[in-house]
């Protein structure tokens, strides 16, 4: 593909933290313009955490505007006009107040994509409600945590709505804009963290509304789990009910007794196969064990830690990273999807605060760059 395929598609974002940058970085990275328009003198709250602010906002330009004043709301409608999309994050009614919510800027613009953001959505009980990624994982039913042992070490890492809402809303941005190809006006999108995590959930949500058995995750198979090796590194195994992985993993690691099990039968025993399998990959040299499984069709990984990853030859070879951005040569990951076998380049640094006023709101606000620079 000769240009990415969202080249000369215009987003404003007024979403902040994580979501809508999460959102608009997807969108970015193929092709489209995003301009984030963030308040005057602190910008976007995670500017405070350097490092999350520019991985999330590399490829994109800033303009500081204060929305609650009439001229800079006014150059803001203005860039509304060259627009293709409009991305916000606030607490629903929020844009309305302001007089920039999605009726007010689709009755200006037909054909605009109004993208919303929220915890809860943009109408129900909880609408109103403040919450952010924990909370909602807690109401989606993601938080399996015994009553009674609840610790730091309980509370998940990973921001899980945040990113699966940003990803939902990329994704309706994407629908959006092909609708509007095929002769639709504009769309307003209604994305909810909470509706995000609900939809991912649907591997245990729907089975038990139809009174259906639920798979098991992660699966009690002994032979899925992390484990570590005689070095004092670790791999994973998933072995998830297939029995011939299960039965070459016996053959090398010496439990014929338990060889000819099946996946019920292994389940049942869990509690005993599981400590002698450990202790059995524990004699192994990480490298020689990982050798024998991948010879053997048995399925595993390695575990990296945070400073490992960029360099694994897999994701080097994939060329999820790209490196060198900027005056800073900062390194930064693509979005994962190829096209025609290939990637885009991430061609901008994170903007400063406002970087980009004079070049977005100057007399050729209204011309579309071609390319980013």
């Amino acid at each position: 593909m000769s240009s990415p395929p969202l080249a000369g598609v215009r987003v404003l974002s007024l979403a902040e933290q994580l979501p809508g940058p999460y959102a608009t970085l997807l969108l970015a990275d193929l092709g489209a313009d995003v301009i984030l328009v963030e308040r005057p003198g602190s910008g976007d709250p995670s500017r405070r955490f350097v490092g999350l602010f520019d991985a999330m906002n590399r490829n994109k330009r800033s303009v500081a505007l204060n929305l609650k004043e009439a001229a800079d709301r006014q150059r803001f409608l203005d860039l509304v006009d060259t627009a293709d999309v409009v991305m916000e994050g606030f607490r629903p009614g929020v844009m309305k107040r302001l007089g920039l919510d999605a009726d007010t800027l689709r009755q200006r613009k037909p054909d605009l994509v109004y993208v919303s953001i929220s915890s809860f959505g943009q109408d129900g009980p909880l609408a109103a409600v403040v919450g952010h990624d924990l909370s909602i994982q807690g109401v989606a039913g993601m938080l399996k945590v015994p009553v009674g042992q609840e610790s730091r070490a309980s509370v998940p890492v990973l921001p899980l709505a945040d990113i699966a809402s940003g990803m939902f809303a990329a994704l309706g941005v994407v629908s959006a804009l092909f609708a509007r190809e095929r002769g639709r006006s504009g769309s307003t999108v209604d994305v909810s963290m909470l509706d995000s995590l609900v939809s991912w959930m649907t591997l245990f949500l729907a089975p038990r509304a139809n009174q259906q058995p639920i798979r098991d995750l992660p699966p009690l198979d002994p032979g899925y789990g992390i484990f570590h090796t005689a070095d004092a590194r670790q791999l994973t195994l998933s072995i998830a009910g297939e029995d011939p992985m299960w039965q070459s993993l016996c053959d090398l690691i010496g439990l014929p007794q338990y060889r000819d099990l099946t996946e019920k039968q292994r389940e049942a025993r869990v509690l005993e196969i599981d400590p002698q399998v450990r202790q059995a990959l524990a004699q192994w040299p990480c490298d020689q064990l990982q050798q024998e499984l991948e010879a053997r069709g048995i399925a595993f990984g390695p575990v990296l830690d945070d400073a490992q990853v960029l360099k694994e030859p897999q994701i080097v070879h994939r060329g999820l990273a790209v490196h060198g951005v900027g005056p800073a040569q900062q390194t930064f990951v693509k979005q994962p999807i190829l096209f025609d076998g290939g990637n885009f380049d991430i061609t901008r640094p994170p903007p400063a605060l406002g970087e980009h006023n004079h070049e977005v709101l100057s007399a050729q606000a209204g011309q579309r760059p071609s390319t980013a620079s």
